[in-house]
């Protein structure tokens, strides 16, 4: 800005000279061209930053057919156009400035300066008016064709349809081999009974008959209840059982009914609380302490839902006599067919909380698990 009214100043002393007007009355004449002047010197500014080359370029470009490629241009292209057309507005009015100070008419001026605040206001509406670039539109997940949806449909449906055929086709194969079975075993009973005599009887006689024929009988269990107590009998009610767990008494030589009597005698020792709901004796006897809807003091943890077996010993190893054996083996077998369960819930006393008890099942793992398999494939025809 300095170095423009330093210009203005020298073209104002020459315009003296010549003419013999002072620079005040000029200026007096002329002010308002110099009031417009300050608010057009950014646009004369900016126009005269264009290079000498350029603007020989936009005039000589005037009138000219535009090339081959000129009419393949992009957007981009039809910008720097129209920035060209703007200057070319702006270097007229320019032009028509100079003119009007040169020839010192105010009318003359007055329209330059008009014609300046146009173009001043043109570009200042043609920036805000600018559209804003476009967004890329984001790309969408292509869908799937009306074809293909109906292909999957029908490949859905009939998977459904060959599912169904099969569960129809393995409930009638179950339900002719039950026929065939009852048929059989009515068939078999008529005939050991000699003939006909049987016959009255409907299938579902039969069939009860049958199963209850095939349901295990509980082994001989000599009932001997403790009193209720606070340290051996709580007449606390069971919950539902969820396993068996196998004890020693970890006296040897003692039989049954001595451990029977040492859970009873906690009652007034208050040594601990301790008892369990059998004990098999060394020579196959078994006594029930606790009745099966109570809880007994044997797993701290699975008092609630648990029924505790104790074995008596001979062996200072802690194996059971055969007879111990065998009674365990019966009662276990009994006790997993009345609650419904198998004999992944039979259980040592060690698997729940790490006490060596049985000992001779903790620290033979064989063992144990013979012992589980002969529970599982006891038969009620094994019964002495």
């Amino acid at each position: 800005m300095g170095q423009a009214q330093r210009s203005d100043r020298q073209n104002d002393l020459r315009e003296e000279q010549r003419t013999g007007y002072s620079a005040p009355r000029r200026k007096k004449q002329s002010s308002t061209g110099k009031k417009a002047q300050s608010a057009q010197r950014n646009s004369i500014s900016v126009i005269s930053m264009e290079s000498p080359r350029s603007r020989e370029r936009n005039e000589s470009g005037k009138g000219q057919r535009p090339r081959n490629g000129a009419g393949r241009a992009s957007g981009r292209g039809g910008r720097e156009n129209a920035g060209r057309r703007h200057t070319n507005r702006d270097l007229q009015g320019l032009e028509m400035w100079e003119i009007s100070r040169e020839s010192e008419n105010p009318r003359l001026m007055r329209l330059a300066d008009k014609e300046q605040v146009r173009s001043t206001r043109r570009r200042q509406d043609a920036a805000r008016n600018r559209p804003a670039p476009a967004r890329q539109p984001q790309s969408k997940p292509r869908l799937a064709s009306a074809a293909g949806r109906r292909k999957a449909k029908r490949r859905k449906e009939l998977l459904c349809r060959t599912f169904m055929l099969l569960v129809i086709a393995v409930c009638l194969v179950l339900i002719y081999q039950t026929a065939g079975a009852v048929y059989q075993m009515m068939h078999d009973k008529g005939m050991s009974n000699g003939g006909g005599k049987d016959k009255s009887k409907g299938i579902v006689e039969v069939v009860s008959e049958q199963l209850e024929k095939n349901k295990l009988k509980p082994p001989a269990i000599t009932e001997d209840f403790l009193e209720i107590n606070d340290y051996s009998r709580p007449g606390t009610g069971l919950g539902k059982v969820k396993s068996i767990f196998v004890h020693y008494t970890a006296n040897p030589g003692t039989t049954a009914q001595q451990n029977r009597s040492y859970f009873a005698n906690l009652a007034q020792t208050h040594e601990r609380s301790a008892s369990a709901h059998f004990i098999i004796g060394y020579d196959g006897e078994l006594i029930q302490c606790i009745p099966l809807e109570e809880q007994a003091y044997a797993v701290a943890t699975r008092n609630e839902d648990s029924i505790s077996i104790e074995c008596c010993y001979q062996d200072e190893e802690g194996k059971f006599t055969q007879e111990t054996y065998d009674k365990l083996v019966h009662t276990l077998a009994w006790l997993i067919q009345e609650y419904h369960l198998s004999t992944d819930d039979i259980l040592r006393h060690y698997d729940c909380g790490g006490k060596l008890c049985p000992i001779y099942y903790v620290e033979n793992e064989d063992a144990w698990d013979q012992l589980l398999a002969d529970v599982e494939n006891y038969e009620p025809e094994t019964e002495q």
